[in-house]
C-alpha cells in the first residue's frame, strides 16, 4: 500500500522525504530513533523521560509499562512532524506531498516533478499537537541551548560535575564506615553539585539576557511575532532544561558510583549501609500536642504562683514566664535514676504495611553529669503485657550522651490501635535527659532509594529553577556585570538566616553592648529591621527544603514535600521574581543600539 511523504527542498541541498502519519521506528525505539533523526532536544528529553521510567519500575512494573507505552505512542505520532518542523527552522521549503512505497521512491518521482501534490499548507498527522505560544517557548528555549553548546558551557560544567564526582572520593578518604562512605559520596558530592549548578545557573540566566540585549542580538527576535514574555519563559525553560540534563548526568554517576564502591565496604558495613542509607525510612515521634499542652498548663499555675509571691515588670514578664516553662519542660524530659520513662508513639496508619518488618529506634540523651567511662547503661522494652508481642534486650546496651544511636527491634510489636510503648530504665547514678523533640524517633522501611534519590534530585532542580529566575530578573533591567553581582547578592542573603534573625530579634543592626546589657540603636533600623524581617519571611518558605540531609540520613523524602518544594520554591518564589522580570523586560527599551556605543 503506497504511503505519504512530504518533500522539502532547499538550495544547494538535495530533496528530502519525510513520512507523513504514525512512525513505527519512534515507537519502537524512542530516544534512539530521535538522536538518530538529529532530533537532540526531543532526544534528549525522551532520554531523561526513559531514566525516570527506570527509577519507576523497581516500584510499579505496571504504571511503568502503562506510562512506556504512552511515551511510545506519542512518540509515535508525533516524530515525523517533529523532523517536518526541523527542516522548515533550517529553512527548508515545503514543496507538497508523494504517494509512493519508499522514501527513495518518492524523491524519485518528485525530482521528476511526477504526481507532486502542491498544497499550500503542511498537514502532518499528530498527537497532542503543539500550539504555537509553545513552539515559540520551545524555539527560544533552543537558541538557549545552542548558546550554552556555543560558549562550551554545558560541556565545561558537565567535565567538572564529573570530576567532582570522582575526585572527591579520590581526594577524601572515608574512614571504612557506612556513615563515612555516605558523607564522601553523598553529602560531599551532592553539595559540590548543587554549587556547581547554582553558581552556573546564575552565571548563564544573567549572560543569556543582558548579553543579549547589550549586544543588540535581542532585536533579530523581538521584532518577530515572539511577545517579551514568551522570549522571558523561553530563556527560562532552556536554562532549566539544562540544569535538568546535567542533574540527571552528575545524580546517575553519583548513584552509579555509590553502589559500585558500597561493594568495596566491609560485609557488616555493607549491612548497615543497605539498613540505615540506601533505603528511604519513614519517621513517627511521640505526639507532643498534648505533651505541650500540659506543660503550658502547669507553667501557666506556676508563673501566677510566682506572680503572687513578688510582681515582676512587664519588661522582663516574658522572660520569667520562659524559664518557668523550660523549668516545666525538663521535668518531662528528665529520667531520674532508677525511673521509667515510656513513649507511645502511634503508627495506626502504618499498621497493616509494617506487619512482619523490624523497625528500628533512633536515641538521643544528655546526661547531668560525665561517667567514669563515659557512657550509660541502657535498659529497653517494648511493648504492654497481655495486649502485644513483648521485647527486652537481654544485656545492657552503652550508649554515649550528645549523639545518635540506632538499633533495631523486632516486628508486630504494635497494639491492635497501631501503637507503639516503648520504655527505658535508668539504671545509672545520674540523671538523663531524652529531649522531647528528637529523644527518641521510630523509623520504619517506606520505599526503595532509588526513587528517594529521585525525589531528593527534584528538589535540588527546584532550587536550580528558582536560581534561573532570579538571574533573568536581574539581567531584565541590569547589564551582565551587575546582573550577576545583584544575583549573587540575593544568594548570599538568602544563606544569612542566622545574621538576619539577630538583628530581627535584637530590633536593631547597631548589635549588643555586653558593658551596658543593652542593644546598640542605629538611624538604618526604622528601614532594616522592617525589611530583614520581611527577607526572613520569604526565605523561611523554602529555607527547609534540603534533601542531601536526609539522603545520607536514610530518611523519606515523601512526595507532597517534593510538591510543596516545587509550589513554594518554583511556582511562589519564582513566579515572584518571573512577574517582576516580565515586567521589567516589557517596559525596557531595546531599540537603543547600546554595543555600538
Amino acid at each position: 500500500m503506497p504511503r505519504e511523504f512530504e518533500i522539502f527542498s532547499k538550495p544547494s541541498a538535495p530533496l528530502v522525504a519525510v513520512k507523513r502519519g504514525f512512525s513505527w521506528p519512534g515507537f519502537f525505539f524512542e530516544w534512539i530513533w530521535a538522536f538518530a533523526r538529529g532530533l537532540w532536544l526531543e532526544g534528549s528529553l525522551l532520554f531523561l523521560a526513559t531514566i525516570g521510567l527506570k527509577f519507576v519500575s523497581a516500584h510499579s512494573p505496571g504504571l511503568t509499562v502503562a506510562l512506556s507505552l504512552i511515551v511510545g505512542l506519542f512518540v509515535g505520532f508525533r516524530g515525523n512532524s517533529w523532523r517536518s518542523e526541523k527542516l522548515e527552522r533550517q529553512g527548508y521549503r515545503f514543496l507538497g506531498i508523494v504517494p509512493a512505497a519508499s522514501p527513495a521512491a518518492a524523491l524519485a518521482i518528485a525530482a521528476r516533478g511526477e504526481q507532486l501534490s502542491f498544497v499550500s499548507q503542511r498537514a502532518s498527522v499528530s498527537f497532542l499537537p503543539t500550539p504555537a505560544w509553545l513552539q515559540q517557548l520551545l524555539a527560544i528555549a533552543w537558541l538557549t541551548w545552542k548558546a550554552a553548546f556555543r560558549f562550551r558551557l554545558f560541556l565545561v560544567i558537565a567535565v567538572l560535575l564529573l570530576m567532582s564526582v570522582v575526585g572527591l572520593p579520590i581526594l577524601i578518604k572515608d574512614d571504612g564506615t557506612a556513615r563515612g562512605f555516605t558523607q564522601i559520596l553523598l553529602t560531599y558530592t551532592l553539595s559540590v553539585i548543587t554549587a556547581l549548578l547554582g553558581l552556573s545557573t546564575l552565571w548563564l540566566s544573567c549572560g543569556t539576557l543582558a548579553r543579549d540585549i547589550e549586544e543588540c542580538q535581542i532585536q533579530m527576535i523581538a521584532v518577530k511575532p515572539v511577545a517579551r514574555w514568551q522570549i522571558w519563559l523561553g530563556k527560562w525553560l532552556g536554562i532549566i532544561t539544562l540544569n535538568a540534563a546535567l542533574l540527571t548526568l552528575s545524580g546517575l554517576s553519583v548513584y552509579t558510583l555509590l553502589l559500585w564502591r558500597a561493594t568495596k565496604l566491609p560485609v557488616e558495613q555493607q549491612k548497615v549501609l543497605r539498613n540505615e542509607v540506601l533505603i528511604a525510612r519513614g519517621s513517627a515521634k511521640e505526639a507532643l500536642g498534648d505533651i505541650n499542652a500540659e506543660i503550658d498548663k502547669v507553667a501557666d499555675e506556676a508563673m501566677k504562683e510566682r506572680l503572687k509571691q513578688s510582681p515582676v515588670s512587664g519588661a522582663d514578664l516574658g522572660e520569667v514566664r520562659r524559664l518557668i516553662r523550660e523549668g516545666v519542660k525538663a521535668n518531662y524530659q528528665v529520667v531520674p535514676p532508677g525511673v521509667i520513662r515510656q513513649w507511645h508513639i502511634n503508627l495506626g496508619a502504618m499498621k497493616n504495611s509494617l506487619r512482619d518488618r523490624p523497625l528500628q529506634l533512633r536515641i538521643r540523651f544528655n546526661a547531668a553529669a560525665k561517667s567514669p567511662t563515659g557512657t550509660f547503661a541502657a535498659f529497653w522494652r517494648a511493648g504492654v503485657p497481655e495486649k502485644t508481642r513483648l521485647w527486652a534486650n537481654a544485656e545492657p546496651m552503652s550508649m554515649a550522651p550528645d549523639t545518635f544511636h540506632e538499633f533495631e527491634i523486632p516486628a508486630n510489636l504494635l497494639d491492635d490501635q497501631g501503637m507503639l510503648t516503648i520504655g527505658f530504665r535508668n539504671m545509672n547514678n545520674i540523671s538523663l535527659l531524652f529531649p522531647l523533640e528528637d529523644g527518641l524517633e521510630v523509623l520504619y522501611r517506606e520505599s526503595g532509594f532509588g526513587l528517594n534519590f529521585t525525589r531528593g534530585l527534584a528538589i535540588i532542580f527546584c532550587w536550580m529553577a528558582l536560581l534561573a529566575a532570579i538571574g533573568l530578573a536581574a539581567a531584565s533591567f541590569l547589564s551582565f556585570p551587575v546582573a550577576a553581582f545583584f544575583a549573587l547578592g540575593i544568594l548570599t542573603l538568602s544563606l544569612s538566616t542566622g545574621t538576619l534573625n539577630t538583628v530581627v530579634a535584637d530590633g536593631t543592626i547597631g548589635g549588643f553592648n555586653e558593658e551596658t546589657g543593652q542593644a546598640g540603636h542605629s538611624v538604618l533600623d526604622f528601614i532594616i529591621v522592617p525589611a530583614f524581617r520581611a527577607a526572613l519571611s520569604i526565605i523561611n518558605l523554602a529555607k527547609d527544603f534540603s534533601p542531601i540531609d536526609a539522603l545520607s540520613n536514610g530518611r523519606s523524602i515523601p512526595w507532597n514535600t517534593v510538591g510543596q518544594a516545587f509550589g513554594r520554591i518554583v511556582l511562589l518564589l519564582g513566579g515572584i521574581f518571573a512577574a517582576f522580570g516580565i515586567f521589567i523586560f516589557n517596559r525596557r527599551e531595546l531599540a537603543t543600539a547600546q554595543g555600538n556605543q
